[in-house]
């Protein structure tokens, strides 16, 4: 029997090897792609940050993501204010602001504080000081960063695009 345990390991396991599989490769041309690594493109790991297989920023917030749901259904929390706070912690993990006083597990893990290379409009947003809301966005990105992120918020129970929103 499947249970919510292996639904959301399931799919924050899948995430994280995508996102590494196409992390080396990421804002290359198919042709690039193909030329580097031959006709079949990528089949495997190839080299990201220094190693193969590497966690990048997307799968970095969206387990800051997941956390932050849980959290919020643990302790009954305010989802859109308890993600903020996840990804306030996250923001620490790439700004060597450390973790002094940051509490939860996903802050002590230290291959979460590899930094990546995280867009310039999700840093700004977070860096902002207050989290946005449809109706009132901290900026007015239409890129699709947040869309690798969110997949936990279809695991949380309720409606995704209210929890997402």
């Amino acid at each position: 029997m499947t249970t919510t345990r292996d639904r959301y390991r399931g799919c924050l396991l899948g995430g994280a090897v995508g996102d590494a599989l196409g992390a080396g490769v990421e804002f290359m041309s198919l042709d690039e792609i193909r030329g580097r690594y031959g006709p079949a493109g990528v089949t495997g790991y190839v080299p990201c940050y220094g190693r193969s297989g590497a966690i990048t920023d997307d799968t970095q917030m969206t387990l800051f993501t997941a956390e932050g749901l849980l959290r919020a259904r643990q302790h009954g929390d305010d989802v859109p204010g308890a993600l903020w706070q996840a990804y306030q912690r996250w923001l620490a993990t790439q700004r060597d602001r450390g973790s002094a006083g940051a509490d939860g597990w996903l802050i002590g893990q230290e291959f979460l504080h590899d930094q990546r290379a995280p867009g310039v409009t999700c840093l700004s947003a977070l860096e902002g000081g207050w989290p946005g809301r449809p109706a009132q966005p901290v900026n007015n990105s239409k890129g699709c960063g947040g869309v690798m992120r969110v997949a936990p918020a279809g695991l949380a129970g309720g409606d995704p695009f209210t929890i997402g929103g």
